[in-house]
């Protein structure tokens, strides 16, 4: 995978991933835009590989590796780099502002561990509350009571057998009153 800006010719600058795969003699190279909603590539270009046999080349591109073409690669590693990101974005936010939050298990806290699970959630994780806990350090146990507690205290709703729920207005109401650049001043 490779994040590219500029593209052959000199036609104008563009934001997405190429990603290149061999097959046979042939180099087939992929260009999706990074806004890209369905994940599939615009763009293929297939080529003779620098190292392929001039007789294979030769016989031209055969329906065999028409077939072989993997589409689905690139809208994969888009979507595994934006996840990375935003995980990478929720562990800053988290270690940042939970240390400057009231102690225990109060309105602030449960209003801002909410809005990180499910952002979690969003980004497509498995397991949320297990990855919450390699970011927090608090045991699996504990975040889930916690969120028990968000549920119970009407902070995040709740979705039967299966991980999410969304942020109530109790949440947002107390996230709006949460001054970050304040909270994160204070020693």
């Amino acid at each position: 995978m490779t994040n590219t800006n500029d593209h052959e010719g000199g036609a104008a600058p563009r934001a997405g991933i190429e990603h290149v795969q061999r097959i046979g003699a042939w180099k087939v190279t992929m260009w999706l835009p990074l806004d890209s909603a369905s994940g599939n590539p615009r763009e293929i270009r297939i080529e003779p590989h620098e190292e392929a046999d001039p007789q294979e080349v030769a016989r031209g591109i055969t329906s065999t590796v028409l077939r072989q073409i993997d589409t689905t690669s690139p809208g994969q590693e888009m979507v595994r780099a934006r996840g990375e990101s935003a995980l990478a974005d929720v562990h800053v936010g988290l270690t940042a502002i939970l240390p400057h939050l009231p102690g225990g298990v109060s309105d602030e806290y449960l209003a801002v561990l909410s809005a990180f699970y499910v952002r979690v959630v969003e980004i497509g994780e498995r397991a949320p509350v297990q990855e919450l806990e390699a970011i927090t350090g608090t045991k699996q146990a504990t975040l889930k009571g916690h969120l028990r507690a968000a549920r119970q205290r009407g902070f995040l709703t709740k979705v039967e057998g299966k991980a999410g729920g969304q942020l109530t207005d109790k949440a947002i109401e107390t996230l709006k009153g949460i001054n970050v650049e304040e909270v994160l001043r204070q020693p």
